[in-house]
Parts: structure tokens; sequence; C-alpha cells
């Protein structure tokens, strides 16, 4: 089989019909399969993805509690019989062409991993695509990620397999990069294409628009914690990827703690976010002191950028 197309499902009957759609509406010759996989929903979702599976043989529906979208991604993962990995969030949509732009892409660089251009789908319009790339195809993957979301990637189902490649369950925020960093680490080349094959779609009731601050925080912190056990591994065999693995976590650090500022209520939550950072990072003064530097300059940038909005 040619390609999996992965797609973890929450209460997502609002967005489900049109997500299952496009899947179905691909151009793509080859064969692929549909696996959904209900993360313990509430609404009608289950109903809904066993509706397509009954209709269409493509279709595979596994279902279970809520777990996390990482553990769902991991079941799919533990199913999967394509050669080659597409992830699908159940709110958005695949363009028409989508498969067959990423598994032509492929085929013609010899890439061992691929990513496309996507649009944002706002208000049920489609924005001009915003990832920033070019016809070309690179070496040393690991330092030329450009994207951070699972979508829009073309991924070697052999090499998920074969390093035991998995998503960090209970992982809520970030869960993508450190999956993308860990398979890229056994990924020669990287292809890119300014075709779009996605619609992500800006959905006010998914995760990334969550107002709990301290939650965002620890996860982004957990998430950086494995993005320097990743960096750690490259230490003594190369300083250049060691740098840039490095950076990229603290970057995921001062994320974290951007987007706790900008839901704090009290001054006692930033207590409970410290201590989760000393949990992991430990109380050096080098952490200490990127961890207040963090703060000072996340704080700041949250205050001008509320004033300029205040004065227009």
């Amino acid at each position: 089989m040619n390609i999996s197309i992965i797609i973890p499902v929450y209460n997502a009957s609002q967005y489900l019909h049109e997500c299952l759609d496009s899947v179905l509406s691909q151009t793509f010759d080859g064969d692929y399969e549909v696996i959904a996989v209900n993360d313990g929903s509430t609404d009608n979702s289950l109903e809904i993805c066993r509706e397509y599976a009954s209709k269409y043989p493509k279709f595979v529906v596994l279902t279970g509690e809520n777990a996390g979208v990482s553990a769902a991604r991991n079941k799919a993962l533990d199913v999967a019989k394509g050669d080659w990995l597409v992830f699908v969030d159940a709110d958005d949509m695949l363009m028409p062409d989508a498969l067959t732009t990423l598994y032509e892409r492929e085929r013609v660089t010899g890439a061992d991993m691929v990513l496309a251009n996507a649009v944002k789908l706002i208000d049920n319009k489609v924005t001009q695509p915003f990832l920033k790339l070019t016809e070309e195809t690179l070496p040393n993957a690991i330092c030329h990620i450009k994207h951070f979301a699972l979508w829009s990637y073309l991924i070697p189902a052999k090499t998920v397999k074969q390093n035991n490649i998995r998503f960090v369950e209970g992982l809520a925020y970030s869960e993508d990069r450190i999956f993308i960093y860990q398979l890229a680490k056994y990924c020669q080349t990287i292809a890119y294409t300014t075709t779009p094959v996605y619609q992500y779609r800006i959905n006010p009731t998914s995760a990334c628009q969550s107002k709990d601050g301290v939650r965002k925080a620890r996860h982004h912190f957990l998430a950086a914690y494995h993005l320097h056990q990743i960096a750690a591994t490259y230490q003594s065999v190369d300083k250049g990827i060691f740098n840039h693995l490095t950076h990229e976590a603290n970057h995921v650090i001062d994320l974290g703690i951007y987007m706790f500022l900008q839901q704090m209520q009290k001054i006692k939550q930033l207590c409970e976010v410290k201590t989760e950072y000393d949990r992991l990072f430990g109380t050096s003064m080098e952490w200490n002191i990127r961890f207040y530097k963090y703060v000072v300059f996340d704080f700041m940038t949250i205050q001008r950028r509320r004033l300029i909005t205040f004065k227009k």
C-alpha cells in the first residue's frame, strides 16, 4: 500500500464530514487507506467515522477511551500498512491533489521526507499559502525543518517503524515537533514543494485556542525537555546539530512562557510554572537566568503589543 492517512478524532463532528470528504476526493491513482482514531468522543464523531467505514473499504476505524492526540496517533501507527504516512487533523481538509503532489514530489526527488505548502481557512475564507518554501531538496534534513506541525508532510513509514518513533503520550502541545525531529534524525534529505496540499482551519475550540496558560507552559516545558534529550545525542558527534536542536528546545521553553503570560491571572500561577520548570531542568544559575530572562522579555513584548492594539 502506498499511503496511510492518519486522522485522530475527538469531538470533531462539526467539521468531520468535510475532512473525510476531502480525503475521499483525492485524485491519487495509487492505493491508500484512511485510519480514523476516535479518542473517546462524546459527540457523534464515532458514528460518522463508522458511517464512512461502512461505505468505503479504504476506511479503518479505531476507538477507545480519551487518552489524547498522541495516544490516538500511536494507535494508528501500530496498524498502518502504507509505505508512507500522511497526518490530517479532523477539523482540517486536504486539497484534492494533496496525495498526488506529495507522492510525486518524493518520486521525482528521492527524498527521505517531503514538506508541501498549506493555506489557512479563516471563517471559510482561504488565505494565500503561508509557509516560506522553495522547490528544492536539501541534505541534513534535521537542520532544515521549516514547519512544526505534522500536516503537509509525507513521512516514511519504514523509518518510523524501524526506529520505533512514537508520540509522547499525554503531551498536547509541541508533540508534533518532537516526532518530526525524531524522524528527521534518520532522514538524510528533505524535499520542499511550494504547492499547497492542506487547509488548516483556525478553530476557536481547538487545543491551540485554550485559555489554560499553566497547562500550555507545562506541556511546552516537557516538549523542550524531550528536545534537549534528542540534542544530547549529538553533543559529542555533531556540534552544529547539537546547537541547532538546543536552540529549538529553548525556543519551545520561551514559547511556553509567552503563552502562559498571555493567560496569567494570578502571580501564584507563575510559581506553579516555575516549579514545573525546575523539576525538568534543575535550579542551576544558568537555568534560572534563562527562565527569568524569558519572563521579563515576554512580559514586555505582550504589554507593548497590547498598547499598540489599544492605540489602534
